[in-house]
Order: structure tokens, then C-alpha cells, then sequence
């Protein structure tokens, strides 16, 4: 299992992402957190599948704990991009699972969990984090990570933040850079779970329109675990 840390470390984020933490008592605006698209099964018709019931807190951990060789969570890369309109070919690369390492790390204060996918779409490097949390919001214990791969000032950061605690399910959030946006997910039983989805590092050469329609459709997908697939092949959109 691959050990995820805060990329840059520095005590400035860490202080952040704990008073983030600590803020994240209950919930966004959608009540207690349960889904509000269960038994919605039907796909959008161009190629994307949804299995029968969203992911759970407690599917993440199983998953994170024992990743495998290809993305456990039921995403179809080739299929997404196809939607929102990027070519190129898919490869499947690294996948790494999470839990909890030290009283005092992100996932452990939020009781969480995180599935960590990379991908070679076209030109660009992709990583496409899942991570469910029993404590307060998916989104937060990824705020480094975010940071680090948007390359966003601190201020940005915090805003950020916010409007993610805001957000509804299925409501891609997009950095000021571009680059990397975030889905909470629904969620069966209690806790939250949320992707987000990096590409490149600080930028990208995919439109704002075409990240965020990426994830939106990646985020209807988010099923788990995934079927043995058998031996990794590239796909073209």
C-alpha cells in the first residue's frame, strides 16, 4: 500500500488544513450527508455505467486498504473524457490506497480514507483521488494535495475551502488555475466522500469547461470495486 503525504509539507498548510478540520462539525447543505441519487442507475447514454449504489465511507477504507493493481473505485477514464469532449489515448498507471498513519494526520483526525488512481490521458498526467471521511467534509483532507498540484496562494486556498464545504453533490469545483476540481460524491450511509481530479501540475492544456465536465462525469461513475478487467490496455477516445 502506497503511504500519501502532504506534497510540500510546511506547517503553514498543515495549520490550515487542521483548522479546516476542526471547523467541519457536520455537513453541507444537503442534510446529514446520506444520498440524494440513490437507485438512479441509468447512465447518461454515451457509454458511461453506474453499478447499483454509491460508494460508502466504509467501501473507501476496503478499498484504500487494499488497492490492487488497477483503480478499484469503477471509473471508466476513456468514456468520461469521450463526454466532455478530450482526445487522446488512456493508460492506466500507479493506484495507491490510504488509511489513517499517526494520531495527528488528516485522515486520522477525520476517520478517513483515500483510493490515490493515476492515469496518461493524451499528453497529460492525471490523478484521480477518492476519499471518504467519517468526520466532517472528504474534500478538506485533500487540501494540500489541491494546493500543491494547483499551485494557488494561500488566500485562494481558503476560499476554496469554503465553497467546498458549500457545495452540492455532484457539483464539480474548479480552482482558480484550471487544473484540478473536486466532486463530493453521494455517499451511502453516514460521512462524505468526494474525487478530485489533478492534472498536470499548475496547469493544464484542457479547457476549464472540459476539467469540470471531466469530473462531473467521472463523479457519476464513482462506483466500487471495480471488476477484474484483466491485463491494462489503451484505450482511444
Amino acid at each position: 500500500m502506497g503511504k500519501w503525504r502532504i506534497p510540500g509539507g510546511g506547517l503553514t498548510v498543515a495549520v490550515v488544513i487542521a483548522a479546516v478540520l476542526a471547523s467541519c462539525s457536520g455537513l453541507g447543505e444537503d442534510g446529514d450527508g446520506r444520498d440524494d441519487s440513490a437507485g438512479d442507475n441509468r447512465g447518461d447514454g454515451r457509454g458511461e455505467k453506474t453499478a447499483s449504489a454509491p460508494l460508502s465511507v466504509a467501501a473507501v477504507g476496503r478499498m484504500a486498504a487494499e488497492p490492487g493493481a488497477r483503480c478499484p473505485v469503477r471509473y471508466d477514464m476513456a468514456a468520461a473524457a469521450r463526454a466532455a469532449g478530450v482526445h487522446g489515448g488512456v493508460e492506466d498507471g500507479s493506484v495507491e490506497g490510504e488509511l489513517p498513519d499517526g494520531a495527528d494526520s488528516p485522515l486520522a483526525q477525520s476517520d478517513g480514507a483515500l483510493v490515490d488512481c493515476g492515469y496518461r490521458l493524451g499528453e497529460e498526467q492525471v490523478r484521480l483521488f477518492t476519499v471518504g471521511v467519517a468526520k466532517g467534509y472528504a474534500v478538506s483532507v485533500l487540501l494540500p494535495q489541491i494546493q500543491h498540484d494547483a499551485g494557488i496562494p494561500m488566500d485562494d486556498l481558503l476560499d476554496y475551502a469554503g465553497r467546498a464545504q458549500r457545495a452540492k453533490r455532484g457539483e464539480a469545483l474548479l480552482t482558480s488555475s484550471g487544473n484540478v476540481a473536486a466532486v463530493r460524491l453521494p455517499v451511502t450511509g453516514e460521512g462524505d466522500v468526494a474525487l478530485v481530479l489533478s492534472i498536470g501540475e499548475h496547469r493544464t492544456r484542457l479547457s476549464e469547461e472540459q476539467v469540470t465536465e471531466l469530473a462531473t462525469r467521472l463523479a457519476k461513475q464513482a462506483r466500487g470495486p471495480a471488476p477484474d478487467r484483466g491485463p491494462s490496455v489503451d484505450r482511444h477516445g
